[in-house]
């Protein structure tokens, strides 16, 4: 998918608005994983990044340093990729266990995630002032899992913090409709300029859901602030992947954002209007003026009652602050996830298009690049056995990555050698690799068996062919 910049007119539609490598995570069967996506972003103004299952990753300003802890200037090259299912966990060879107090652990993961920054090849890291934040898409809504960080010096994980999980479906509230009403977004209308031909004036198509400040008027177009730099009439003949729309940080003014996979490109405008479609603007600004004048003030006077009713009560008012945050969150969410609905070209033709797969959202911080993992971490009651592996054939196997995978639980039990442990009373499968390719032994098989604790007992694998032996087949062998 391929953006032209044309210097006349832009259509853009918005809707609301040490090496980063490691050698500790070893793959168990080579070329056989989850690929990493590359985005560039802007370090200095900020960038927000949206993976393909609808995760959103956002980037502050000046969010990254170097070794020596300099900001970073440019652009920074992103790899990221997501791990939701035990298939992506065994094949990724990232572990899933987990050691507190003695105790040992087994992770049930709610969502895991894998990031690396670079500059010109080389790794950054995150800036503690400007940490970037991950909004993990999640197939579970429990509160009881927290945020893990993958130490791959020390070959443990880091116990962070709780994850919080936003609902980007629910409006259940037990707050009255004054406050709800108080969380809802009052927006200030911007008086409309003049165009004039001091700089390029192009065209931006903004959703009914976008900037609500601009809506309001007709025909609106951008003019290039005459004080950017970055505006360079060579850049029309480049094709460009993206386009976005930013507020600036000055007020009236927005960054307009043009990226590919080699670089990216903004420079700052100004909304303007043309002729009579400026006269009527000013007509609707007053009218819309007022209307913001009159809405401010009613929220003021919410704000005092909600202070005076809550001032008493003071668990009632963290509970009404944390519903608070919780709107404002799904609202801020909602409206960074809209904002990638579609973007047309000059014929008005949808040429990218990304779609939310899941409503469930975990957010957190981080405070550096790498494996992070959203998990609740569990003991299991298990009991060992003493496997022996065979081929259909009959003919011993000798299995390395031996693993447990059970139906009820999102994670996987790793075996480093042939004495196993599983979970009485519950559907699993055996999964190892055998010469490079997968090999398996179903839920249906397993329960066959019947396997009963300290007993020996044969397994009869079946290693998959060359021609089979890929993420997808393997995927759907463990799914189904």
């Amino acid at each position: 998918m391929k953006i032209k910049l044309i210097l006349a007119t832009v259509y853009l539609l918005i809707s609301f608005g040490c090496k980063q490598t490691n050698n500790f995570l070893v793959p168990p069967i080579k070329d056989i994983n989850i690929p990493l996506e590359e985005y560039i972003v802007d370090a200095n103004l900020g960038d927000t990044v949206f993976y393909k299952s609808g995760s959103i990753l956002l980037f502050p300003p000046n969010a990254f340093v170097d070794k020596d802890g300099n900001i970073i200037q440019g652009n920074v090259q992103i790899k990221y990729r997501e791990f939701e299912r035990p298939i992506d966990f065994f094949l990724s060879g990232i572990p899933m266990d987990y050691e507190s107090d003695g105790q040992s652990y087994t992770f049930e993961s709610s969502g895991m995630a894998e990031i690396l920054a670079f500059k010109d090849g080389v790794p950054v890291f995150v800036n503690p002032s400007n940490k970037p934040e991950i909004n993990l898409v999640s197939r579970n809504n429990s509160d009881s899992h927290n945020i893990y960080f993958l130490d791959t010096l020390k070959g443990i994980w880091i116990d962070k913090e709780k994850s919080i999980v936003t609902d980007l479906k629910s409006d259940d509230t037990d707050f009255t409709i004054s406050e709800i009403k108080n969380n809802q977004e009052i927006i200030a209308p911007i008086k409309p300029e003049k165009a004039n031909n001091l700089s390029p004036v192009i065209r931006i198509v903004i959703d009914p859901a976008s900037f609500k400040e601009l809506l309001v008027y007709d025909n609106m177009k951008f003019q290039i602030d005459p004080k950017e730099k970055n505006f360079n009439p060579s850049d029309t003949l480049e094709e460009w992947k993206r386009v976005e729309l930013q507020k600036g940080r000055t007020e009236g003014l927005y960054v307009i954002k043009f990226s590919n996979n080699n670089r990216s490109i903004s420079f700052s405008a100004r909304p303007v209007l043309e002729g009579k479609d400026y006269d009527k603007a000013l007509k609707v600004f007053e009218k819309r003026r007022n209307e913001y004048e009159k809405l401010y003030a009613e929220r003021l006077d919410i704000e005092k009652e909600e202070m005076e009713r809550f001032s008493e009560d003071s668990l009632a008012n963290i509970e009404f602050m944390e519903e608070n945050a919780r709107i404002e969150r799904m609202n801020a969410l909602i409206a960074i996830r809209n904002r990638e609905t579609a973007i047309f070209n000059k014929q008005n033709e949808v040429i990218y298009n990304a779609k939310v797969l899941n409503e469930l959202i975990r957010s957190f911080n981080i405070d550096g690049f790498g494996v992070w993992n959203c998990d609740q971490a569990i003991q299991l009651k298990l009991v060992p056995i003493t496997p022996e592996f065979k081929d259909e054939k009959g003919n011993d196997l000798e299995l390395t990555n031996i693993a447990v995978i059970y139906k009820s639980l999102n994670g996987i039990i790793r075996f480093p050698t042939k004495k196993i442990k599983i979970r009485k009373d519950s559907d699993y499968m055996i999964i190892g690799v055998y010469n490079g390719r997968y090999a398996y032994i179903s839920y249906d098989e397993c329960r066959k068996l019947n396997a009963s604790e300290n007993t020996d007992q044969t397994f009869v694998m079946t290693v998959v062919s060359e021609e089979n032996n890929n993420y997808e087949y393997i995927k759907k062998v463990i799914e189904n």
